[in-house]
């Protein structure tokens, strides 16, 4: 057998299609390491841009106590206090993007700001990986790989018996599963190698990041199980008494159906069985309880205290109401679209079974700690943050109304969520689908007869 392979291994280096085929998955791997390398560059920076600029506004702000100021000036301090909240950066986010190149990953805590427009904000995208693409080593992995082993693999078997050639080659092999499995070992490795070297050439020159090497060993067997679940569908298209053309064009539009269609229409049934209500909603609900709470503020305060300190602490309050009322107005709506976006959800990921490379795509994701669970975790522990640190500055306006250092520094820290269970169940449907795959192009071929 190790023979047979060898000898399949020098024919596969010398073939013309075999050489095309390395060279192209070469070129794409090197556009996707260079990707995520920006990208992983990308998200250090505006983690630490971000931890920057909050934490000079906190030494100004710490400043000020120190020194001492006016009460009329005291008074404003604790509407300019902002506690960062900083997403752990993912540990393979250069290996697959997932929702890391669209997801916010910071923002701040303060009495200002507001759980529906906390991850509001959006930037423009890196006009250099513009140009580049959006292509990353997981997009090589799910949607590029396969295509190079159906080119690799669409005459494997079929060719042999169009040609006549297919009793003399097993005759020398000895047995049909034996000439497979020294055929498929090379071609197999040929396009799993180059992939796990880039992996590994990322795992070697990023950073320290921990939970780095779990996730890139999580990453690696769901693109390996991937692949072979790829690999047992050209077996078993070759057991098919077709010619090589019809089992190529078979196995192109399979993953066409399986990567490009299929996605898409489930997409697009989740958001048609469960509609997100317009953010325009949220947005008009939000601007008329201001407006509301703005009215029955002047309504119920036709005369301010005299004093300008007095004046100041009951416009602090009037803005801390007015957050507080346009919070209660949009939360119900924020609600609506919350829980239509979790059926949306549910319901992807059910049907997400019906596409493997959808679920190798999302597991790899998850792997890497930029999948959908990771961001939603994210999102639901800053959320719970805000509400703690505004409940502790509105002790503060609710008493003298004065921040102190000790106050300052009593103000809570963000904790981050614990990392997101591997994605053992999607490694497990990826492994049943290549392995009945596998078994059933086996029975086929025991049942050939060349004629």
């Amino acid at each position: 057998m190790i023979g047979l392979i060898a000898i399949e291994t020098r024919l596969l280096l010398r073939s013309r299609l075999a050489l095309l085929v390395l060279a192209l998955l070469i070129a794409v791997l090197a556009l996707a390491v260079a990707n995520g390398r920006a990208l992983l560059a990308e998200q250090i920076a505006a983690r630490e841009a971000a931890t920057a600029e909050i934490a000079e506004a906190a030494a100004r702000l710490q400043a000020q106590l120190a020194k001492g100021v006016p009460p009329e000036e005291a008074v404003l301090l604790p509407m300019r206090v902002r506690t960062p909240i900083i997403a752990p950066l993912p540990p393979l986010v250069d290996a697959s993007a997932g929702r890391a190149s669209f997801e916010p990953s910071t923002a701040s805590a303060g009495l200002r700001a507001r759980a529906d427009t906390m991850f509001r904000r959006t930037s423009l995208e890196n006009p250099e990986r513009l140009t580049r693409g959006q292509l990353d080593l997981g997009f090589v992995a799910v949607v590029i790989a396969p295509l190079m082993l159906i080119a690799l693999g669409a005459g494997l078997f079929t060719s042999d018996r169009d040609s006549g050639a297919a009793r003399l080659v097993l005759a020398q092999a000895g047995s049909v599963g034996a000439l497979l499995v020294a055929r498929s070992l090379p071609r197999l490795a040929l396009v799993a190698l180059p992939i796990l070297v880039a992996l590994l050439f990322l795992l070697l020159t990023g950073p320290d990041i921990p939970g780095r090497v779990e996730a890139a060993l999580q990453w690696a067997v769901i693109a390996l199980a991937s692949l072979a679940a790829w690999w047992a569908a050209v077996l078993l298209v070759n057991s098919l008494k077709i010619t090589a053309e019809t089992a190529a064009l078979g196995l192109v539009g399979l993953w066409a159906l399986l990567t490009l269609v299929m996605p898409a229409l489930i997409a697009a049934n989740a958001q048609l069985i469960h509609p997100a209500p317009s953010r325009f909603a949220e947005i008009a609900a939000a601007r008329s309880a201001e407006i509301n709470a703005s009215t029955a503020w002047e309504t119920d305060h036709p005369d301010l205290a005299s004093g300008e300190v007095e004046s100041r602490r009951a416009s602090v309050a009037r803005s801390v109401g007015i957050n507080s009322k346009v919070e209660a107005a949009v939360a119900p709506v924020s609600a609506r679209f919350a829980e239509a976006l979790t059926a949306q959800q549910e319901l992807a990921s059910r049907l997400a079974f019906l596409s493997p490379p959808l679920i190798a795509s999302d597991a790899m994701a998850g792997a890497s700690g930029t999948g959908l669970a990771a961001s939603q975790a994210w999102r639901a522990a800053a959320a719970d943050h805000l509400a703690e640190v505004k409940a502790r500055l509105g002790e503060v306006i609710a008493g003298d109304g004065n921040l102190t250092a000790s106050r300052l520094a009593a103000l809570p820290e963000f904790t981050p969520p614990p990392a997101s269970a591997p994605p053992w169940p999607a490694l497990a449907w990826l492994l049943a689908v290549a392995a009945g795959a596998c078994l059933a192009a086996v029975r086929r071929y025991r049942a050939i007869t060349l004629d």
